[in-house]
């Protein structure tokens, strides 16, 4: 049997914890700051990045943030005191451009997570966390692996400072998770 999937998650690994060193703590004390003042936020991402998306925004929701995924059935209305966070390894999909518009017309405040902050999205954000592209994508990690995953386990990092500051247990959390499953 072919140990391939040893060596694509020792890699993996290898590259999100590079990557992690790399990422500014002011722009995850920006990215947590817009987190906790906002009255409502709103995430979107596009394929994986947008499964990334819905998981960073369960946990927030699991942590008391009125927190919905854009272009759910049940979104609401947005104001311009709420905010959306975009995560876009490119930070030039068309219709993540058209969204992040629509938000700074409303005025909503726009935080990016991308490995192109000088993207179309990334000019169009009030704040940018820039997430560094330290290698390549490989047969072992193909397409934007490295840049979902990373994402993945950075908003979880995000998550627990969040729980830190907002004195939040994970017994809070089990109270808020769904019953319905």
């Amino acid at each position: 049997m072919s140990e391939i999937y040893k060596e694509s998650v020792k890699v993996i690994i290898r590259v999100i914890n590079d990557t992690v060193e790399q990422i500014d703590k002011n722009d995850v004390e920006n990215l947590e700051n817009a987190i906790l003042t906002a009255s409502k936020v709103f995430l979107i991402g596009l394929g994986r990045s947008g499964l990334v998306a819905k998981g960073f925004a369960m946990r927030l929701m699991h942590i008391g943030i009125d927190t919905y995924v854009v272009m759910e059935t049940i979104t609401p209305a947005a104001s311009n005191k709420d905010l959306l966070i975009v995560i876009s390894s490119s930070g030039n999909k068309g219709s993540l451009i058209e969204i992040t518009k629509l938000a700074k017309k409303v005025g909503m405040t726009v935080v990016s997570i991308t490995s192109n902050p000088d993207s179309l999205i990334g000019n169009l954000s009030d704040k940018v966390v820039f997430i560094p592209k330290v290698a390549n994508s490989c047969s072992l990690a193909p397409l934007n692996t490295f840049f979902e995953d990373t994402v993945m386990v950075f908003t979880d990092g995000v998550i627990a400072e969040l729980m830190n500051k907002m004195g939040k247990t994970e017994s809070d959390m089990k109270k808020r998770h769904s019953i319905l499953e």
